[in-house]
């Protein structure tokens, strides 16, 4: 439905055309959420932010109070989380600022059209620990959505911490097309090839594993919700995976297939889960390091690098040494 500001909430959970609520809601009944609700009040309890500047009206926010105290968390069988889009600097701005201003953890990735620093930046996804899932609609945006949208402030600010799955071509993509650097980032790609490394004595294969094998071994993941997950990913991956009959021309149409947002809200909503499961296997110095170096290097390679599983084929074995 249509929120004032620009910003739409999708009923539903994932919903975009309104005949397809009732199928998305039963197809994503398992997906996650990552803690339980911290209690949400006025940060110094007197029903005011110390800012009585008028805010402009957007997405269906609240305000968590800090804690240093960990919230539960809850099952992977939750009913998920909602999913706001944000197609206007306006209210993407007022999402931005509340996310900042609150400090936690986000899940960021991107969507596009073979996302690279020459690939148009089609969709990006942001999601705290406890949704919502905001979806900031680039196309619609362009640049916008990185400066008046306050995304680009986000993104390069220390902290609250991004959790990314491969931060390279991201990386590349936003230097390059929006000169946005991103800072304060969780790789989880490296924790899950270093979690792999020690299952099984530094035998992960020749490539990089993706976000869908990890998927796979998401932390508490049922045999039904895995199920479930496989067919929200590869249905989304139909419409868009040239490999597959699609086009990523899919992520530039208006509205959004709802498939396409099942597909997006997944990679996201799962980030938290996988990031508290396996950063043991990885420092947060080294971390830092690692992520820095991996951005860098992309960054500032001549031709940056051809997307797609046929291009990774051509280059041959990808096995990276972290440290």
């Amino acid at each position: 439905r249509e929120r004032a500001g620009g910003a739409r909430e999708m009923s539903g959970g994932f919903a975009v055309l309104l005949d397809d609520v009732e199928d998305l809601a039963q197809d994503l009944a398992r997906f996650a959420l990552a803690d339980a609700p911290a209690s949400c009040s006025d940060r110094d309890g007197s029903g005011s932010d110390g800012d009585d500047r008028p805010r402009p009206r957007g997405a269906d926010i609240v305000r968590v109070a800090p804690s240093t105290v960990a919230p539960p968390e809850r099952p992977l069988t939750s009913t998920p989380p909602r999913v706001i889009l944000l197609d206007d600097p306006g209210s993407c701005a007022d999402a931005m600022r509340e996310l900042i201003a609150r400090g936690e953890t986000c899940a960021v990735d991107f969507e596009g059209v073979a996302l690279s620093r020459t690939g148009a930046v089609s969709l990006a996804q942001v999601a705290p620990p406890n949704g919502p899932v905001y979806l900031v609609d680039v196309a619609c945006m362009g640049a916008a959505a990185f400066d008046e949208g306050r995304l680009g402030e986000l993104l390069g600010a220390q902290h609250p911490l991004k959790l990314v799955f491969d931060c390279r071509g991201d990386a590349d993509a936003l230097h390059h097309q929006f000169g946005v650097r991103m800072r304060g980032v969780f790789d989880v790609q490296v924790a899950f090839c270093l979690k792999k490394d020690k299952d099984h004595g530094g035998k992960r294969g020749a490539y990089l594993m993706g976000l869908r094998k990890a998927l796979k071994e998401c932390p508490g993941l049922d045999d039904e919700a895995r199920h479930v997950l496989d067919r929200v990913k590869s249905a989304g991956a139909s419409l868009f995976a040239p490999e597959l009959g699609g086009t990523y021309d899919a992520w530039t149409k208006r509205p959004l297939h709802p498939d396409l947002i099942k597909y997006a809200a997944a990679d996201v909503t799962y980030l938290h889960h996988m990031h508290r499961a396996w950063r043991v296997f990885v420092g947060e110095k080294k971390m830092a390091a690692v992520t820095e170096r991996r951005m860098r290097e992309r960054i500032e390679s001549p031709e940056g690098l051809e997307q797609g599983t046929e291009a990774a084929k051509r280059r041959g074995s990808r096995r990276e040494k972290f440290f």
